[in-house]
């Protein structure tokens, strides 16, 4: 039987993804979490520094990409990149857009919000020493406004980001129309990526009414 073991940030989406990612293949897997101050350890698991890494019968893959072009080499029921090249393309970019767009609005709404802020705290410190989470709180309001300020969100009114998101679930919405999935009938990787970003807003932020109410998303 082979060892499935993936190493995560319980409040990263990307960490989410990869967990929908090996429950789609029907796959057992266990969890190593680095929380708290543990989270210095994971830039040594590999040359990437970041989270999530598979350890696959001790074969080790990290970034959410390397690890779903992992999964359908080795378990090629359920692709999730498509083999039809028009679809392979449009799932590519949706799993881009999701990771580079949607990302800092994922983390905009967490790291901004007091609410959400606190939220997000409990599930990266959870059973570690409460002085553990104070340290990353002080990390977290230090590093991330100016992340996002650089990126751009964090010099837009609070109003006007929440307008730009909103919209873009609209779209998202309407492309929705007639189809189960952003590529139609079965879920490919854009699928994925893009619910791994929106679930951890639905964790944390005090939006999740709003995002929940669009139908055909929330499906």
């Amino acid at each position: 039987m082979s060892t499935i073991v993936l190493h995560q940030w319980e409040m990263s989406p990307f960490c989410n993804k990869v967990r929908r990612l090996l429950r789609h293949k029907g796959l057992d897997y266990s969890v190593v979490n680095y929380n708290g101050l543990l989270a210095l350890n994971a830039a040594k698991l590999s040359k990437v520094g970041q989270l999530p890494v598979v350890d696959f019968d001790g074969h080790r893959v990290p970034d959410s990409s390397a690890i779903a072009h992992y999964l359908d080499e080795k378990y090629p029921d359920k692709l999730f990149y498509p083999r039809d090249p028009r679809a392979l393309a449009e799932a590519r970019m949706w799993e881009d857009w999701a990771g580079q767009v949607l990302y800092f609005y994922e983390i905009y709404f967490r790291m901004l919000d007091p609410i959400s802020l606190e939220r997000g705290l409990d599930l990266i410190a959870a059973g570690r020493p409460g002085y553990e989470r104070a340290i990353l709180k002080l990390v977290f309001k230090s590093r991330y406004p100016r992340k996002l300020k650089e990126q751009g969100l964090a010099r837009m009114s609070r109003e006007q980001v929440e307008r730009t998101f909103f919209d873009r679930l609209d779209d998202i919405e309407a492309l929705l129309e007639g189809r189960n999935y952003l590529g139609g009938d079965t879920p490919n990787i854009g699928d994925f990526s893009l619910v791994a970003q929106l679930d951890e807003l639905v964790r944390t932020s005090e939006l999740k009414p709003r995002i929940l109410s669009y139908p055909r998303i929330s499906a």
